[in-house]
């Protein structure tokens, strides 16, 4: 399975954003929330990588979860209350 990129990223203060995208080598979406285990807060902005992809995730009760692996096309990640979050998690119905 390839990994799905971070289409965008809202959230300004993450080292690894740089015009609303995120350019980290692969993040970890995290839990007990679909948070993103990767952002470092900071006003220096860096671009290891062209494109940041999802290396895992450990939201097990997304439907998008496969084996602790994000199956989606593509990601958004954007803030919820005081850290970032998956935008396209979907719980399993």
């Amino acid at each position: 399975m390839l990994m799905p990129e971070v289409d965008k990223c809202t959230v300004d203060s993450c080292f690894y954003n740089n015009d609303n995208m995120c350019h980290a080598n692969a993040i970890t979406v995290g839990s007990p929330c679909p948070k993103c285990d990767t952002f470092v807060a900071s006003d220096n902005h860096g671009d290891p990588a062209l494109m940041g992809l999802v290396g895992a995730c450990h939201e097990s009760d997304c439907k998008f979860n496969l084996e602790l692996s994000c199956a989606a096309d593509g990601i958004e990640v954007g803030c919820h209350q005081d850290h970032p979050d998956c935008k396209t998690y979907s719980p399993v119905q």
